[in-house]
């Protein structure tokens, strides 16, 4: 049985989901939502998360098939309860943290739920998406690095939302709410590389409103490889226009 499609369907608020158009993920991959209220650092120009703030359609919930807004956070135990109850209905091959914001502002939510999936018999691949800004706010734990905490609890890849080539450009286009956020940005990728987490990133092209341009698939690739992220590992994602546009 298939997590996408009818037997998929989620209730609002949902801790688990599954997604309609998961890019280059194989098998059968189960998503925690780990974002609580919309959550993010970031006000990026192309993102649908404004208009699910304010009650509208948006394509990323659409392709979840779900209403991803949680009031609170939930506790590493919900998450490790419900995933369990999961892998009992599907053939769970993958394990993805995301949600319609940013994971990692909960993070230790997000690395004690990984750990307890880990103990709890889970042996499969675990993965994150995130927007890498996590050293603007999470002091390291016990000397560790966040990368470093997220790799000892049993984190084997990470796709980290890059989309700009320089800091200029990066606060024009993703808007974020800390100075040198990109400068963290950079620090936090070479951080998963060093820890030996499969470490990807994605860049948004196709994005103009008149005020930011986003750069060609080439230069990001470019600049990808010059982070040292492998050729594979770069994630081109075009963008989407919002719903409500294409209703009007």
């Amino acid at each position: 049985m298939g997590l996408n499609g009818a037997d998929a369907r989620l209730k609002p608020g949902a801790l688990t989901y599954s997604f309609a158009t998961p890019h280059r993920r194989m098998g059968e991959t189960l998503y925690v939502n780990a974002v609580t209220r919309y959550g993010c650092v970031n006000s990026c120009r192309f993102c649908s998360r404004t208009d699910a703030i304010r009650g509208m359609p948006n394509i990323y919930e659409k392709k979840a098939g779900a209403n991803l807004y949680l009031p609170s956070a939930p506790l590493p135990e919900d998450i490790v309860r419900e995933v369990g109850e999961k892998r009992k209905q599907y053939q769970v091959q993958q394990i993805a943290f995301v949600g319609l914001g940013e994971p990692l502002l909960d993070f230790g939510l997000v690395r004690d739920s990984i750990g307890g999936i880990r103990s709890s018999g889970y042996t499969g691949r675990m993965a994150l998406d995130t927007n890498g800004l996590v050293n603007c706010w999470h002091e390291p734990h016990n000397y560790n690095s966040p990368a470093r905490e997220l790799k000892n609890a049993g984190l084997d890849e990470i796709r980290i939302s890059v989309n700009a080539i320089g800091p200029s450009e990066y606060v024009e286009l993703c808007r974020p709410g800390y100075d040198n956020a990109f400068g963290m940005l950079l620090m936090f990728v070479n951080d998963c590389i060093s820890n030996g987490i499969d470490t990807f990133a994605s860049f948004v092209v196709g994005f103009n409103d008149g005020v930011v341009k986003t750069r060609t698939k080439e230069e990001y690739a470019d600049f990808a490889r010059f982070l040292g992220i492998n050729p594979e590992n770069v994630i081109i994602r075009e963008y989407v226009r919002p719903l409500i546009e294409k209703e009007k």
